[in-house]
């Protein structure tokens, strides 16, 4: 696994080659558009679906591999992280961007790539609310991603980590990543 800083701030980080090939092997030869979900905010129509943990044959295996991983992940980030409890697996469907956002008070997160048919399908962090602005554009690579702290300052100041995937989904095809939340003890 590689944990590289994007800039001096040291809260966003470019992380890649996370899991074995074996197990990006099962990941990436999932069905996905078979794979039972749920919709992302219930009753409201938005192209992406949220997978169903339960439906993942492997869901085990990675679990395993998350929990292995958070010692690791404590070193490198110099935090102490509260313990793996879970990955949010989401399905990107025809025209689905996510629009220029912060994630509020989550304190931190890493969010992995694996399928994707253009570059430009991976998240991009902005200096400020302006796309113009640009900090990192990650690209869209499977078993790669990044990490993102944003915990307060001892004033309780937040840096605000503007960040969006700006390009639609492709027709004719879908994005799927994974999502878990780090929370520093």
């Amino acid at each position: 696994m590689q944990i590289t800083a994007v800039d001096s701030e040291h809260n966003l980080f470019h992380v890649q080659d996370v899991f074995s090939s074996k197990l990006v092997d099962q990941i990436l030869a999932t069905p996905w558009q078979d794979i039972a979900w749920q919709e992302h905010i219930p009753g409201q129509f938005r192209p992406r679906r949220k997978i169903q943990n339960s439906a993942l044959p492997w869901i085990k295996e990675w679990d395993a591999a998350c929990e292995k991983l958070w010692p690791t992940l404590e070193t490198i980030l110099h935090t102490k992280l509260l313990v793996y409890h879970g990955t949010a697996w989401w399905l990107d469907e025809p025209n689905y961007i996510n629009e220029l956002h912060t994630d509020g008070n989550l304190p931190g997160a890493m969010q992995l790539f694996w399928v994707g048919a253009l570059p430009t399908l991976g998240t991009a962090f902005y200096h400020y609310k302006n796309s113009d602005c640009i900090r990192h554009q990650f690209i869209m690579a499977p078993n790669s991603g990044y990490i993102m702290l944003n915990p307060a300052d001892s004033n309780g100041f937040k840096k605000l980590l503007w960040h969006g995937m700006l390009t639609p989904v492709p027709q004719n095809t879908f994005r799927v990543t994974s999502y878990i939340c780090l929370t520093p003890q």
